[in-house]
């Protein structure tokens, strides 16, 4: 009887001792992988988002906004003739008076057309036109053979990219950029600038 009262106090004994050394296991084995998971986490690389690029999908604009007047003209029967004119009032030679520069636009009758630009300086009320030849766009259904871009900050500037038409519309040719700038109240070319050979000169106001 005896003995049968010890094994069984025995065998409770070492059901203890099993259950202790199991919670003892299963709080190390916790510990550890808290401690791995932290180490691991530490250790991983953060995860970045790109910087956000300049969309080169932006449509090209001249730079001219908030006309002070706006007209609409019919063309002809042919579809051909001056469709708009715009007039933009802006201080392009920071004297304090508002000078004028006005896009004619003109459609061809085609799928060509081209924007005409009449740039003047107010000086004490008369406007003098200071326009340098062949200021106008050119532009044609497959490629732009010349546009130009209106700078305002922080000094105005025109940038001028154009190209010689060669075979057809669609046959790429060397492209050259002209800056011209403000000077002596004159507006003045700077030095051509080769850039490369292109269909359409748009493309090369994103470089």
């Amino acid at each position: 009887m005896h003995s049968q009262c010890g094994g069984i106090k025995l065998n409770m004994l070492l059901i203890v001792l099993m259950g202790a050394l199991m919670a003892t296991g299963y709080m190390l084995w916790n510990q550890k992988s808290e401690s791995m998971g932290t180490n691991f986490s530490a250790g991983s690389p953060q995860i970045q988002r790109p910087p956000q690029q300049e969309n080169v999908n932006t449509p090209f604009t001249d730079g001219l906004i908030q006309a002070i007047s706006i007209k609409k003209h019919e063309p002809d029967e042919t579809g051909a003739g001056v469709t708009s004119t715009e007039i933009f009032a802006v201080d392009i030679n920071n004297d304090g008076s508002l000078d004028r520069i006005t896009k004619t636009h003109h459609e061809s009758g085609t799928a060509h057309f081209w924007d005409e630009y009449k740039i003047e300086l107010n000086q004490k009320g008369k406007y003098r036109n200071i326009t340098p030849n062949g200021f106008r766009t050119t532009v044609g259904a497959e490629c732009a053979l010349q546009k130009l871009q209106f700078v305002f900050k922080p000094k105005f500037y025109v940038v001028k990219i154009s190209r010689s038409w060669r075979d057809s519309w669609d046959t790429p040719s060397m492209a050259t950029r002209t800056i011209y700038t403000i000077q002596n109240n004159k507006l003045i070319a700077g030095q051509p600038e080769q850039l490369e050979s292109v269909c359409d000169v748009t493309e090369l106001f994103k470089k």
